[in-house]
């Protein structure tokens, strides 16, 4: 039998392009109407893609009319599984690999692993995320999102299909609410629940310190070495996180950003109590590591660090915040009397664009004394406007 010929045009049927045509069934022998969609909509101006898409469905009906069984290409757990692969030699960091296994083994893997990345469409990703978002945020998605469409690009790569259909140019989220800048305590409250964490004892007293007093993150809290206190020079370097993902301990000298990895000076009167904490963990008998630590010498996990402050709080009668706010108040307190760039280099901010961004309403009174400045020099100078 000859080769049989699909007449096929790409439609606008009720704003989405689809793909209408007259195919022959092998089971008749006739000519029949055929169509389907390829799931891009009109008007996201996605003409372009859709042809290309149109070419993979022709190729599926011109096969089906010469009786050639369709072979099925590999399931979408394979390239998931690729792009995790790859993401390893690039030597992405414990904790990313261990979150981007957790996404696909609770949420990528169940709903969409068995299937053939060549039937996956358009729709089943939008159902997917509209089930996903039900349950978790926006951020949430785009992160779960990172290794869908990774694995999108690596079957592009093997040249199974050509579109990746999760991203930006096909699959929009809603908008996630934006985040106005963490809560932040005033000084009289920092007094407060500096009483209690003293109270409390170790390894809280220690963490809740180093959280108000040099805005330390909770990773590069349970990271802080004694090494990394030079008591000669009165500094702390900030240089080592510790992060747990489950049962998954990942210790890394390394931190969120480059500059992140920063050198602050000791207050002075942060000086006394160190030395004495650390006295206190080598008279137990221990040798001395990290800064945070059990009485026994054990690690302490960072999401203890938080459920402690909060109970801490409402125990104390405060604000209930987030360990991270601590942060915050470091440089909301800062803020009005240091400049961005100092306070820049002290939250380990990467660009000075987010110290503005987050803190630049806490620079009144820098403002102001610039405008002074400016107005005397103007002054002295005989300027008139």
């Amino acid at each position: 039998m000859a080769s049989q010929k699909i007449t096929a045009s790409l439609v606008d049927d009720r704003g989405t392009w689809t793909v209408k045509g007259r195919v022959y069934d092998p089971a008749t022998g006739k000519m029949k109407q055929r169509a389907k969609s390829t799931g891009f909509k009109v008007k996201d101006s996605t003409k372009r893609k859709a042809e290309a898409m149109m070419k993979n469905i022709i190729s599926d009906w011109q096969a089906e009319a010469n009786g050639v069984q369709k072979t099925l290409s590999p399931p979408f757990s394979v390239y998931v599984q690729k792009f995790v692969d790859r993401k390893r030699t690039l030597r992405k960091k414990e904790n990313t690999l261990k979150s981007y296994q957790d996404y696909i083994d609770l949420h990528i893997g169940p709903k969409l692993g068995s299937i053939p990345i060549q039937e996956i469409a358009l729709q089943d990703i939008e159902g997917f995320y509209t089930e996903y978002l039900k349950t978790h945020t926006v951020n949430s998605a785009r992160k779960v999102n990172c290794v869908i469409s990774g694995a999108f690009r690596e079957a592009i790569r093997d040249g199974v299909i050509q579109v990746n259909l999760a991203d930006a140019n096909h699959l929009e989220f809603p908008k996630a609410k934006k985040f106005e800048g963490g809560a932040a305590y005033t000084s009289k409250e920092v007094a407060l629940l500096m009483e209690a964490a003293k109270n409390a004892g170790e390894p809280i007293h220690a963490a809740i310190m180093l959280g108000v007093c040099y805005g330390l993150r909770r990773s590069e809290v349970c990271g802080l070495r004694w090494k990394d206190i030079d008591f000669e020079r009165e500094t702390l370097t900030v240089c080592n996180t510790v992060v747990c993902n489950g049962d998954l301990w990942i210790e890394e000298e390394d931190t969120k950003t480059v500059r992140s990895h920063r050198t602050i000076d000791l207050f002075p009167n942060t000086i006394p109590y160190l030395k004495e904490l650390k006295r206190q963990q080598e008279e137990a008998g221990l040798t001395p590591d990290k800064v945070c630590v059990w009485p026994d010498g054990e690690q302490v996990r960072p999401d203890y660090i938080t459920r402690k402050t909060k109970q801490l709080m409402e125990k104390s009668g405060l604000r209930v915040i987030r360990f991270h706010d601590l942060r915050h108040t470091a440089a909301s307190l800062l803020a009005p009397i240091v400049s961005p760039q100092q306070l820049q280099r002290f939250m380990g901010h990467e660009d000075i664009s987010t110290t503005y961004g987050t803190y630049a309403h806490l620079m009144d009174k820098e403002r102001k004394a610039t405008s002074t400045a400016m107005h005397s020099v103007l002054e002295k100078a005989g300027v008139l406007f």
